[in-house]
């Protein structure tokens, strides 16, 4: 709900500048411009968060351990962020009930109480207190510009492939945290003015106007494109455009960081095309939003949207617009002559093409999510499937965990599942043997306890690849750590189908050199071919001959227990036709399609 307030706020003052544009506009401050670019970047924060968990998401499925996948200083990003928010609606709030309660403090003295104020007057007017809140807004935005560099970092360093939209969020992100933060850095000066001539360096001209071209259509251009990814997929032309609209906003900012748009502090509206642009953008943000987290989608929605609507009508009418005024009064000001604005062709030209290409963006990108929305459910198990007496299980990746012990630390059933259940922090009791090879030295078990969806506790079988990567305690001396944690179905059928394949070509062979004997050929050698193990098996496996065999015997457990469910029986090998249709490329490109050290799989929790 808070980017929603965010982009509803933006498009309101928009709103309010755009029916005042022949006598107000806001002051060109560079307080005011660091405060509001905090605001800023945290929408572009929050964008690169959406677009770093649905790469996770989509390359390993929805489920409560995907977190996994995710760089170690995503959390500390987080955190950092916010604190920055935090620091950033302190000094806000702070300096708002300042100005509303010492409403006199930019005014003359008119009587004897005007000198003569109380001890906490004089603290609320002191220059060191502003001073501090001014530097609380600066570091709010240092550390989400931070923030988003780092965020843009680990996009990149994720396993996964790289989208064309996340490299245009990462591109727009850049080019808009760039000029705010050398704004930000450069009020950062320490000087004190009564001991030196110099007067602290002020913010040049050239970033305050590309910090203030950034801020225009960056954030909401942020948010389209991180949820652009969301119908898992985009057309050749899509990605062009994408492309061409990331392109021509950093182009706009630049231009307006070489050749500023206005003189100095002049308070100048937007252009009729700038506030279009905007508005359309705020928009297209915030359905996708909905759109996309339908849980957004409630009463209170709705309410509140009536409620802007109402406010923006209001502001049409000058007696309720006034009111809007006053309350803005030291931020909305009486607008300065037409003659401050610089001229510019090239730069105006980048402008309006940068307006253009963005809202062309948005319009693609609604047009995609509104046209290829995801399935409710679809990453979910049925909750009719657990009606079906376990056949749930066999898609849940809770109730295939598996436990290999080194040679000659042999427990029994009762003595693994008791360590297992001391690693996991789990009663004994709950966990339930699936399957037990005493050859292979597997115990394949679950927990016998229904386990809740959503929410922030990690699943069981994170957890306990978790203890297999670490393992502590007596379970560290029965445990092979080299063995994987969590039986991965889609292995077990590329497994599977590889070796129907070789089982075929062996089957074809014998066939020929049959036929070839009755001919009265000399005959040929029919050395049987060992089954080859697709790459993504031994990747994950590893290349021990009895870790093969001991994984492959829980993969036919697997498949044994799913063909009961279906009376199949044995009666599961693929049939002549289907195996011919299936190449060596098209297996090898499946194994492509893993390469996380447990693999994707078609199993959930």
């Amino acid at each position: 709900m808070q980017p929603l307030a965010y982009f509803a706020v933006r498009s309101l003052l928009g709103w309010l500048q755009f029916v005042e544009r022949a006598q107000y506009a806001f002051r060109a401050e560079t307080l005011l411009l660091v405060a509001t670019g905090a605001a800023h970047c945290w929408a572009v924060v929050y964008a690169l968060f959406i677009a770093i968990h649905t790469r996770a998401m989509r390359y390993d499925g929805y489920h409560e351990g995907y977190t996994e996948h995710l760089p170690f200083w995503v959390s500390w990003t987080e955190s950092l962020a916010v604190a920055s928010m935090g620091v950033w609606w302190a000094a806000g709030f702070s300096m708002a009930a300042i100005r509303i309660i010492d409403d006199d403090a930019d005014g003359l003295p008119t009587d004897a109480s005007d000198v003569q104020v109380s001890w906490w007057i004089k603290i609320m007017r002191h220059p060191r207190l502003h001073d501090g809140l001014a530097l609380a807004h600066t570091l709010s935005c240092i550390g989400l510009f931070l923030s988003i560099i780092l965020l843009c970092i680990a996009m990149g360093l994720m396993k996964g492939s790289v989208t064309a939209c996340e490299l245009c969020l990462c591109f727009v992100a850049v080019g808009f945290a760039i000029p705010h933060a050398v704004v930000a850095g450069r009020r950062l000066d320490f000087k004190n003015e009564k001991k030196s001539e110099d007067v602290a360096a002020r913010p040049s001209e050239a970033a305050e106007a590309a910090a203030k071209e950034a801020a225009a259509l960056g954030p909401q251009l942020c948010v389209i494109l991180a949820l652009a990814d969301s119908p898992g997929h985009a057309y050749l032309w899509q990605n062009f455009v994408y492309f061409v609209s990331a392109i021509a906003f950093v182009a706009a900012i630049a231009a307006c960081g070489r050749s500023p748009p206005k003189v100095g502090d002049a308070a100048l509206p937007p252009e009729t095309g700038e506030f279009a642009a905007c508005l359309l953008l705020d928009l297209a943000a915030s359905v996708a939003l909905v759109v996309c987290f339908p849980h957004l989608n409630t009463w209170h929605l709705w309410i509140l949207s009536a409620l802007l609507v109402a406010m923006f009508v209001a502001i049409w009418f000058e007696g309720w617009r006034e009111l809007f005024i006053d309350l803005l009064h030291p931020l909305f000001v009486v607008r300065s002559d037409t003659d401050k604005a610089l001229p510019g062709k090239q730069r105006e030209t980048l402008r309006k093409g940068a307006w253009v290409c963005t809202a062309a963006c948005a319009a693609v990108a609604i047009w995609d999510i509104m046209l290829h929305p995801v399935q409710e459910g679809l990453f979910e198990t049925p909750d009719d499937l657990h009606d079906l007496d376990g056949l749930a299980d066999l898609w849940d990746q809770n109730t295939m965990m598996m436990f290999r012990w080194k040679p000659g630390e042999g427990r029994g059933e009762t003595g693994l599942l008791w360590a297992a259940a001391e690693a996991l922090e789990v009663e004994p009791l709950k966990l339930k043997k699936q399957a037990y090879f005493e050859e292979h030295r597997l115990m394949l078990f679950k927990i016998d306890v229904p386990q809740p969806r959503g929410g922030s506790e990690q699943p069981v079988h994170a957890r306990w690849k978790s203890s297999v990567k670490n393992p502590k305690g007596e379970l560290q001396k029965i445990l092979d750590g080299e063995f994987p944690s969590v039986l991965n179905v889609t292995l077990c059928l590329h497994a599977h189908a590889s070796t129907e394949i070789a089982r075929h070509k062996e089957e074809k062979k014998k066939k020929e050199a049959a036929a070839a004997a009755a001919e009265g050929a000399a005959p040929t050698s029919t050395t049987s071919t060992e089954a080859p193990l697709p790459a993504d098996f031994l990747q994950i496996v590893g290349p021990a001959a009895d870790a093969h065999a001991a994984y492959l015997a829980g993969c036919n457990w697997w498949t044994e227990t799913l063909d009961s469910f279906y009376g199949h029986g044995e009666d599961h090998n693929l049939t002549d036709a289907e195996l011919d249709k299936m190449s060596a490329k098209e297996m090898s490109s499946a194994a492509e399609d893993n390469n996380d050290e447990e693999g994707d799989d078609l199993a959930t929790n």
